[in-house]
């Protein structure tokens, strides 16, 4: 007979299949971060050495950046040898190295500067938000997906992409397998548009600005969002994640939004009534780093 703690591992691993690969020693971190620092030396590496060939052999080739590079190096290893169990708990810490280098970003500008890039794109977010939440839910409802899923993937559209969808996961109530399928949408789009909007943005020829609020925009996984940014140029890389940090400042109103709605209905947790209650869920959703970003450019 299963215990019941082995019945709640089991839960837990279901509900994220990583969380046997986490460890409470620090040294189990090491090797896998150790691998993160190898990967993104190599990417650097290997712009710099596809850049000296094509010099060398006078050859007209693009740019590469070192992030496509990453990427690919990150994919070969995946698809070929795996990622050895020893090194998994390093490489899931990604997601705060990636946050450390979003509050370290905010030094490279002016307080005053995000703030007017913030209040330009506001209106756009807003717009985007709307648009895209709107399309998302009727596509749902049209194609016949449950109405947790469609909710989970418009927030997850109109918001931050993974981090928003866990963040709503329990707010509606939803579903494990409605929260994969919409964490793997948001993933596949995003990768399709890390291939695809640089190669768009050039054909088209926008500025460094114009692709970066584009791409801020556009891709909504943070971490997708970033390379995206990246792989256009330096300076779009920086828009687009300034603009990525003012849509994930909202992730809170939005969940809270589609809790009420659910909860309406009976099928989500109850909110505690009052407006302080409403302004500690918002707050228990923000992202925090969006704060250490605006404390560094200050």
């Amino acid at each position: 007979m299963t215990s019941k703690t082995e019945t709640q591992n089991a839960d837990e691993a279901y509900e994220n299949p990583e969380a046997s690969f986490t460890s409470t020693r620090p040294l189990d971190y090491v090797p896998g971060i150790l691998l993160l620092i190898g990967v993104g030396l190599l990417g650097k590496y290997a712009q710099i050495w596809w850049k000296d060939l094509a010099k060398a052999q006078h050859w007209t080739v693009p740019d590469i950046e070192y992030v496509l590079w990453a990427i690919v190096i990150g994919l070969l290893i995946t698809n070929t040898i795996g990622l050895h169990r020893i090194f998994r708990p390093g490489v899931q810490t990604y997601e705060f190295w990636l946050k450390i280098g979003i509050v370290a970003l905010g030094a490279r500008f002016v307080l005053g500067d995000v703030l007017k890039l913030g209040g330009t794109s506001l209106v756009q977010i807003l717009i985007d938000m709307t648009v895209a939440g709107a399309i998302i839910l009727l596509a749902a409802k049209w194609f016949g997906l449950s109405g947790k899923l469609g909710s989970l993937l418009a927030i997850g559209t109109s918001i931050c992409g993974v981090s928003a969808i866990i963040a709503a996961k329990g707010a509606i109530r939803a579903r494990n397998s409605d929260v994969s399928y919409a964490i793997a949408s948001i993933l596949a789009l995003g990768a399709v548009a890390l291939f695809t909007l640089p190669a768009i943005g050039h054909g088209l020829g926008l500025t460094d600005y114009e692709f970066g609020l584009w791409a801020g925009l556009a891709v909504d996984n943070t971490a997708e969002t970033v390379a995206t940014g990246r792989l256009y140029s330096e300076h779009a890389g920086d828009i687009a994640t300034v603009v990525k940090s003012t849509r994930n400042a909202l992730i809170g109103f939005v969940v809270l939004g589609f809790a009420l709605y659910w909860a309406a209905r009976g099928e989500a947790e109850t909110l505690a009534p009052g407006i302080k209650a409403k302004a500690a869920f918002v707050w228990d959703k923000f992202p925090k780093f969006v704060l250490g970003f605006l404390a560094v450019s200050t």
